[in-house]
């Protein structure tokens, strides 16, 4: 951070007034430089620039009779003899190393026969020099960049002003570039993704004449940074030093929890604070307004919700080049246990336009989601930024024409492939796309989509309904609810998807599957159909069959939904009911236990964390141990819950008022 300083110089003029024989009429100036006055030092030296320091003089004066004189010196003393005695004008001015005046002042006063001091102070700054900043968001998920720019000073009492940032959206960096008058600025970033603002900051500036002052900052949406040394000034302009932090040093910054963050001076002892004030902001925003600031600092309260934060601490007095500031940049995560959901945002799908009913949620690498829209024959691919759903790219009917006729979408968060279905044409048809997880964006693949039929197995679709993904043995099963029986494997090899063969399903009973899923390990399979109160299992084979395929244990009614939540355990359910089952490879699936909870849907993570929405609009966190499940915790939303799905460590939920809630696994 640009470490700011102000400059005063003291010069003392002390008029000593010798009577000479010879000439009665003149006396001898002697001139005491000095940068202190009473003892208080009146010199601002910034510690990061020598350029602000001043190292000579230029003192020139004005007396009567038009008589006059003018001095260069670099010495802490001077004498100039044979002065009329009579009023004088007298002007200092403060240079730099190279010869750069920054610092003036002007006194009138009256030399007479007897000795006083006179004082002139340079608390005049001078010239202009230049402002250049460069903003860097390449680390963050920012996908519709833009920037509010506000300059103050070098009144501190005045308006913000706009300033213009050149924003380059290819290096993800904007630049600020302007020429100031000399003096002390404030400068407030805001960084948006569309109109949601995502960060921001507060830099104090110090500007000298015929310098350059020059910065930059990283925005960083996932990482703790440390608090921030920097040196402020008092009311007599000397350097003293300040620590940014948080009270007690905690290690995580948990959501809704309140934090105190402390201003303290590191040698109060020392310091001086008349007419010094402190402003506070959070992530760009004055959030407490000028309060004075005494020799124990200042401090600030705040609850922050989840995310990357920063938190400035600008100190000030009102002469001109005395402002500095000090920040500090935290994480704050979702309270509660592990596994569990927290909300980050209960209408986090603001930035898509076209949410409306049939729209279908789907997970892809990367933490990232799929959304379709039928209705508006679009489909989205999203990212989370800020706390909510931002899209990264746009497919329309142009880029694929049968994209308003979609029936059902099916991806995975650890298999870089898409299933689409629909019935374009009048027929049931399926496409299967790669997600390039470098570009972000979707990829038709040769000779993967089909309509009414796969030529060389010469079996007409009818209806497809479930997918299931296999990542452990890089195959997927799309299952076909027509008359025939069939599900499809279709198999990566080399670096493509093809189509590998079918498997028939074990009886009618099944044709209709609702749901089916791999366990964790890939070894087994099970699937469900909203015709039976038992589910079907299977061993897997590596080509993509199931062998020893067994009927579960009934449940008390139909099955609409399976998954895997360990390797050990399945859970199955309906809107009556989800009921735990032990995996058997050899035998029907037993039944171990009840949760008493209503289903509308479920999602796992195959890792022993699973969620489930059920009738009373709530998402339920679950953890399983071996056969052993637990309740962890719920949050309830205004509407009921159409589908959830979950994508790494984000939980997307489609409620029946067409918005998305967001929610995050604590980790």
């Amino acid at each position: 951070m640009r470490k700011s300083l102000s400059m005063f110089l003291i010069v003392a003029l002390v008029a000593l007034l010798v009577s000479c024989s010879e000439n009665p009429g003149t006396t001898t100036m002697k001139l005491i430089l000095s940068t202190s006055s009473d003892g208080t030092s009146r010199t601002l030296l910034p510690s990061d620039s020598t350029l602000l320091d001043v190292t000579k003089y230029t003192i020139s004066g004005t007396g009567p009779n038009g008589k006059t004189f003018t001095l260069n010196t670099d010495n802490s003393s001077v004498e100039i003899e044979g002065l009329t005695i009579g009023e004088w004008t007298v002007t200092a001015k403060g240079l730099n190393r190279e010869g750069t005046e920054l610092v003036s002042g002007t006194s009138t006063f009256r030399l007479t026969a007897t000795a006083s001091p006179q004082t002139i102070i340079l608390n005049t700054l001078v010239g202009t020099g230049t402002f250049s900043y460069v903003l860097d968001w390449s680390l963050c998920d920012v996908l519709h960049p833009s920037m509010d720019v506000f300059l103050t000073g070098p009144d501190m009492d005045a308006d913000e002003v706009p300033l213009v940032a050149t924003l380059n959206t290819s290096t993800k960096t904007a630049t600020i570039s302007e020429t100031l008058a000399s003096g002390s600025y404030k400068v407030r970033v805001i960084l948006k993704d569309g109109g949601q603002q995502v960060a921001g900051l507060v830099e104090a500036v110090r500007i000298s004449n015929g310098t350059s002052t020059s910065g930059s900052h990283t925005f960083h949406f996932s990482e703790l940074g440390p608090s921030v040394l920097t040196y402020f000034t008092d009311a007599t302009g000397t350097p003293i030093k300040g620590t940014l932090s948080a009270q007690g040093n905690p290690e995580t910054f948990l959501d809704g929890v309140q934090y105190t963050y402390v201003f303290a001076f590191t040698e109060p002892e020392n310091v001086s604070t008349e007419g010094l004030s402190i402003d506070w902001y959070f992530d760009g925003n004055k959030v407490q307004d000028t309060t004075p600031i005494d020799r124990t600092g200042s401090s600030i309260t705040l609850a922050p919700e989840c995310g990357v934060h920063r938190v400035d601490a600008v100190v000030y007095n009102k002469m001109r080049g005395s402002t500095g500031s000090a920040a500090y940049s935290f994480t704050v995560v979702p309270d509660g246990q592990v596994g569990e959901m927290a909300l980050l945002n209960a209408h986090a799908g603001n930035a898509i336009s076209t949410i409306s009913q049939g729209t279908f949620i789907s997970a892809l690498p990367d933490d990232l989601f799929l959304i379709v829209s039928p209705a508006s024959a679009k489909m989205y691919v999203c990212t989370v930024a800020s706390r909510s759903l931002q899209v990264l790219k746009t497919y329309e009917a142009a880029n694929y024409p049968w994209l308003g006729s979609t029936k059902h979408v099916f991806s995975d968060p650890e298999m870089e492939y898409v299933i689409l279905t629909d019935n374009y044409g009048g027929t049931e048809n399926f496409t299967a796309l790669r997600f390039n997880q470098s570009s972000r964006t979707l990829e038709q693949i040769p000779g993967m989509r089909f309509e009414g039929v796969i030529p060389d197995y010469g079996i007409p679709f009818t209806n497809f309904t479930a997918a299931a993904f296999n990542p452990a043995k890089d195959y997927i099963l799309l299952s076909d609810a027509g008359i025939y029986g069939f599900d499809y494997i279709l198999k990566i090899s080399g670096s493509t998807l093809v189509t590998a063969g079918t498997v028939q399903k074990k009886n009618s009973t099944y044709y209709n599957v609702s749901d089916m899923d791999f366990s964790n390990n890939g070894r087994y399979e099970a699937s469900a159909s909203a015709a039976s109160a038992k589910f079907v299992a299977a061993l897997t084979t590596d080509a993509g069959s199931l062998v020893s395929m067994f009927e579960s244990e009934a449940a008390p009614s139909a099955l609409t939904r399976v998954r895997y939540v360990n390797n050990q355990t399945v859970v199955a359910g309906n809107p009556t009911g989800l009921y735990s089952y032990k995996v058997n490879e050899s035998a029907a699936y037993i039944k171990y236990k009840s949760i008493g909870i209503s289903m509308t849907d479920i999602a796992s993570d195959g890792s022993n964390y699973f969620y489930v929405a059920d009738n009373s609009r709530r998402v339920v966190s679950f953890e399983a141990s071996g056969y052993e499940i637990a309740q962890l915790g719920n949050t309830q939303l205004e509407s009921d819950i159409v589908r959830i799905c979950l994508s790494g460590k984000y939980l997307a939920v489609l409620t029946s008022q067409n918005e998305i809630a967001l929610f995050e696994v604590i980790e």
